[in-house]
Order: C-alpha cells, then structure tokens, then sequence
C-alpha cells in the first residue's frame, strides 16, 4: 500500500475519532446552554475539541511527524489550518440549520465531509510536509 493511502486511511481514522469527540461535546453544550441562540458557541467548543485531539494524534501517527523541537509552531500551523476549517463549518452549520432549516447534526456532517479534505491536505502539504 502506498505511502498516501495510509496516510489518507489512518487521517480517516483520527478524523473518526475526533468527530466523535466534536459532536459529543457539540450535542452537549447545545443541550446544556440552551439551544438555538448558543448553536455557535456549541459549534465552535466542539470543534476545538476535536483539533486538539486531531494534532496530536494526526501529528503522532497519521504523518509520523517528528516534532521535537518544533512542536509549538506545528502546532500553531495546524490551528491555522483548523481555523480556516472552522470558519467553514460554522458557515455550513448556520448555514444549513438557520437558512435553510436542516437539521443541526445533518448540518454538522455536510460541514465534517467538506473540512475534512481541506485540512488533510493543507497538514499533509503544510503542517507536516515532510
């Protein structure tokens, strides 16, 4: 197997997992703050989740990147990229939930299938280029 399917396969993977992680967080804050009104904080706090837990895993095993010494400006190119995917999400999830009147969650994974192919490959190409 070559070296970008696995990477694209084990990026899948993290991707999974964060996911989960995001609209566990997601669902949660929706729920506890109140709804509709605090539907972008809920958006943006779960998403921040899942990053967080994106780099390091995507960093560790996905690009076997090493990062010793450079961890923090590794890490500040992947917030970048997450930030510029985050603006996307919350454009997708408003968007689609208040435009248009979509369910959140189904919003929500419109927006997970879009940012993910940008952030795999501006990480692949910037973040971890090796």
């Amino acid at each position: 197997m070559n070296l970008f399917k696995l990477d694209f396969m084990r990026y899948g993977v993290v991707g999974l997992v964060s996911t989960i992680i995001d609209y566990i967080i997601f669902n949660l804050l929706f729920y506890f703050l109140g709804g509709e009104q605090y539907l972008w904080l809920a958006t943006g706090l779960g998403f921040l989740a899942g990053t967080i837990n994106g780099y390091f895993l995507n960093s560790r095993w996905t690009f076997a990147y090493d990062t010793k010494g450079k961890e923090t400006k590794k890490f500040i190119q992947f917030l970048i990229i997450s930030g510029v995917g985050l603006l996307f999400t919350e454009a997708i999830v408003l968007g689609l939930a208040k435009v248009i009147d979509l369910d959140r969650n189904i919003a929500k994974a419109v927006a997970v299938v879009v940012v993910f192919f940008w952030n795999y490959f501006a990480n692949k190409y910037w973040t971890f280029k090796k």
